[in-house]
């Protein structure tokens, strides 16, 4: 009889036991659960605060860009600004921002207007990095489309520089790219010369047909005969000290009506003017922060959002157009990517 109740005792403790290691089990199960939970909700909320803290930069920017300006350039020392409207009595005075030096301020003293030989400099320095906010912090940066070649409206002489300076050295080459542009844009179904039309791209594989239409996107450039990933986008041969950037850099698919000379690359500059004109207009942009009153209407934006104490962060990029009709201006969106990927 004793020997049963301790046979009984001891199954009771090894039910008990197992009881225990089962509870155990689920708690932890529970615990970490509960711990998953709470991370994904974290990130979640995160996440959705880097994002509305990126559209408010995008805000900010555009918000900029509706200022009225008299000029838009690249600074060598501030980067993206917009020259302020000056009125008769400020354009008599010198100018220059605060905690600099103008060093034409006698020349520009009596001068009345806005020509294009005025030395005095006026605008405002904008951060635009790493401003903080009681949650976290914006960066954001403002770039011209204008700056850059219309692929659309681009002619054959224009695009035979750029792949020259692209580094395709070779004549017919540069030709057969250049024809073959001309072609997908046009409407017609005659290709020029060294171009390309249907008859050419039925002979792939897969098929397909010439667009006969604008280009939409940089990367349709590589459907184009004659067009390969090195020349549109560059080698990766970044030791090579005569590498050639590709030609996606300096191009936009934007109608623009003319290419700003004070936010244009150096190598856009030497396609679209003769050298000794280029150097003009880099001298004077490097000395004065432009070389004309001309404005841009394209601007490429790009926002970042950042938490506080935390690596999330959320980036949005933005193709915008201003327009002006009368006094009244507005912004109308081309281009929207809110899912950028931030590695």
């Amino acid at each position: 009889m004793k020997k049963l109740k301790d046979n009984q005792r001891g199954i009771a403790l090894m039910a008990v036991l197992w009881v225990l290691v089962l509870l155990i089990a689920l708690a932890t199960e529970f615990a970490f659960s509960m711990k998953m939970e709470v991370n994904t909700t974290r990130n979640y909320k995160e996440d959705t605060e880097s994002y509305y803290l990126s559209k408010a930069g995008l805000n900010m920017a555009m918000a900029e860009l509706f200022k009225e300006a008299r000029f838009h350039s690249i600074h060598p020392e501030h980067g993206w600004i917009i020259g302020n409207v000056l009125t008769a009595s400020i354009a008599n005075k010198s100018t220059s921002s605060p905690g600099q030096e103008d060093p034409d301020t006698e020349e520009s003293q009596g001068q009345e207007g806005l020509g294009e030989e005025e030395t005095f400099q006026d605008f405002d320095i904008v951060n635009r990095t790493d401003i903080k906010l009681e949650n976290g912090s914006i960066t954001y940066t403002i770039r011209d489309e204008n700056g850059k070649i219309s692929i659309n409206s681009a002619s054959k002489n224009t695009l035979d520089k750029l792949l020259q300076f692209s580094g395709v050295e070779d004549k017919i080459e540069r030709s057969t790219i250049s024809d073959s542009i001309l072609d997908w844009i046009d409407t017609d179904k005659n290709h020029r010369l060294n171009g390309a039309e249907d008859d050419y791209y039925r002979t792939q594989n897969p098929p397909y047909y010439a667009k006969n239409g604008p280009i939409e996107t940089i990367d349709e450039l590589l459907k184009i005969r004659g067009m390969t990933e090195e020349i549109l986008y560059g080698s990766e041969e970044s030791d090579d000290e005569d590498k050639k950037t590709g030609i996606a850099n300096h191009l936009t698919i934007y109608k623009i009506s003319t290419v700003n000379p004070n936010t244009a690359s150096e190598e856009v500059l030497n396609i679209l003017f003769e050298a000794e004109q280029a150097s003009k207009i880099l001298v004077n942009r490097n000395t004065k922060g432009f070389h004309s009153n001309t404005l841009s209407n394209f601007f490429h934006i790009s926002s970042t959002g950042k938490i506080a104490g935390s690596r999330t962060e959320h980036t949005v990029k933005a193709i915008v157009e201003k327009s002006i009709s009368g006094k009244k201006a507005q912004m109308t969106i081309h281009y929207w990517n809110d899912n950028v990927l931030n590695l």
